[in-house]
């Protein structure tokens, strides 16, 4: 067994936390016009953690900074997309109606808006623990509910289910990236239903308001990296171990002893997905399997070479 540290966590909450949060009433005539008190109201914390790098309206980068580890490059043309480097591989993300969204508005340092001019306002939120939070200030129920975030992968590398959330790996199958599950809420704090959907690399949060819905909602994939994630990379025996309840066990036993206690009860809470994934890896393709410890979730990926033998 091999214990691989690296890579970043993203979570989208509208993203990739893809969530969606209600400001408050107050803000519902006004969200276009102040998005970020509507992001303010909504999650203080993301937005009072906002970080301190510099934040402009001209030239080719509204922010080009690097936070907690990762290269973060957010554009004033939003066709462009966000960037984001690490030592894991380069991720792009694509902003929902950038075709129609105006230039980057700085709102403070670490935070600008594109007004998407359809009922609906895109707010990235650099942050001081090193995430980004891509909030979505939704207006009315004549705005979209559809929100659509095309992901440029590192070369070989590929999205992997884990929970309501994904992982992001690189053609190495280590994590670049998480996603996490996506949620959202109403002004008054009463939950909107929303989802994923997957198409290949483009993922979309769906948020499906009515036209009763306290407005404005904020939804706000959270592209957030949590520093080094770890992966447990299995042999072909260890694999094999893993495909039956009582095998997990033993390797939940082994996830504890290369992360935490924590790791173990979540490998626990995990173990009916990871031997279902880990019986498609061992006698389908004939490979090993490689666990992902995220935020709250394991993901199981295949691999093959290097320690799988």
């Amino acid at each position: 067994m091999k214990k691989y540290m690296g890579g970043i966590a993203l979570a989208a909450s509208a993203a990739l936390t893809m969530g969606l949060l209600g400001a408050s009433r107050a803000l519902a005539d006004t969200a276009t016009d102040d998005p970020l008190g509507a992001v303010t109201s909504a999650t203080p914390s993301t937005a009072n953690n906002a970080a301190t790098v510099t934040t402009k309206e001209t030239g080719e980068n509204a922010i080009s900074a690097t936070v907690a580890g990762a290269d973060v490059t957010v554009p004033i043309d939003p066709s462009s997309g966000i960037s984001l480097g690490t030592s894991a591989g380069d991720l792009t993300v694509s902003l929902p109606f950038a075709a129609k969204a105006d230039d980057a508005a700085a709102e403070k340092k670490g935070v600008v808006s594109y007004d998407n001019n359809n009922g609906s306002t895109t707010v990235p939120v650099v942050t001081k623990d090193g995430s980004l939070q891509v909030n979505a200030v939704i207006s009315a129920a004549t705005a979209p509910k559809r929100y659509t975030y095309d992901l440029t992968l590192p070369a070989g590398g590929q999205i992997v289910q884990a929970g309501e959330g994904y992982f992001i790996v690189n053609a190495e199958s280590n994590a670049v990236a998480y996603v996490s599950a996506p949620w959202a809420k109403d002004a008054n704090g009463a939950q909107v239903p929303t989802h994923y959907e997957l198409s290949g690399s483009t993922l979309t949060q769906v948020v499906d308001f009515t036209s009763t819905t306290a407005f404005p909602v904020v939804a706000d994939p959270q592209f957030a990296w949590h520093g080094i994630l770890p992966s447990v990379k299995l042999t072909r025996a260890e694999t094999k171990t893993a495909t039956t309840l009582t095998g997990m066990a033993t390797v939940c036993g082994w996830v504890g002893r290369y992360t935490s206690a924590a790791g173990a009860a979540l490998c626990g809470l995990n173990a009916a997905s990871i031997i279902v994934n880990t019986q498609r890896i061992y006698f389908n393709e004939k490979r090993c399997a490689q666990l992902l410890v995220g935020p709250g979730v394991i993901g199981t990926i295949g691999y093959s070479g290097g320690y799988c033998k």
